[in-house]
């Protein structure tokens, strides 16, 4: 994403991409609506993107775990897709899966971040509980995480930042990351 005379542009190599997530829905530290949509785009990306690496982030190591699964399940079904995973196994850049806590230091051309949080059923309220998001440094792991992409960062998310309500004495990474939502959604900072 560019901003250019306060206009928001967009560039395909360059850019956030914002995918709302309907069904998910958080349910023990996880959201499998969320792990199948960025295992389907993990194979996406490797069909079309071949030349640029790929990292994936979740906001738990529930989450990381499930989407491994999701990959692991979809390469079975589909040989071209396990082939290409193999491919990229032998590069020094490969395919990385990892949890907020553990993404410091990796970089990778193009980061799938799945936001994971969101409600407990399709439509429903989403508490108010983001883990290591809430603690007195939470903003810093978000800051790291939105910096691990050289090139796109894709955000796959259950909740909008109008889900997230941000009170005056709400954490600053509670703050950080309904701001970060809300540029995904609009393409303005706040």
């Amino acid at each position: 994403m560019v901003i250019d005379n306060g206009r928001h542009l967009k560039m395909d190599e360059f850019d956030i991409r914002y995918q709302p997530v309907k069904n998910g829905c958080f349910l023990d530290q996880q959201n499998k609506e969320e792990a199948n949509m960025i295992a389907q785009a993990v194979r996406e990306h490797f069909q079309k993107h071949p030349n640029e690496t790929l990292g994936v982030a979740a906001m738990s190591a529930k989450q990381r775990d499930q989407i491994e699964d999701e990959i692991e399940v979809l390469a079975k079904k589909d040989a071209r897709f396990t082939d290409l995973l193999d491919k990229d196994a032998k590069k020094q850049e490969s395919l990385f899966i990892k949890n907020l806590e553990n993404v410091q230091g990796d970089e990778r051309d193009v980061i799938f971040i799945s936001m994971t949080y969101g409600p407990q059923q399709p439509g429903g309220k989403v508490y108010q509980r983001f883990g290591p998001i809430n603690s007195e440094h939470g903003w810093r792991r978000l800051n790291v995480l939105f910096t691990r992409s050289k090139k796109r960062m894709h955000v796959f998310s259950s909740m909008d930042s109008g889900d997230i309500l941000v009170g005056p004495n709400a954490k600053r990474g509670v703050c950080a990351l309904q701001d970060f939502l809300k540029y995904c959604e609009t393409g303005n900072l706040p």
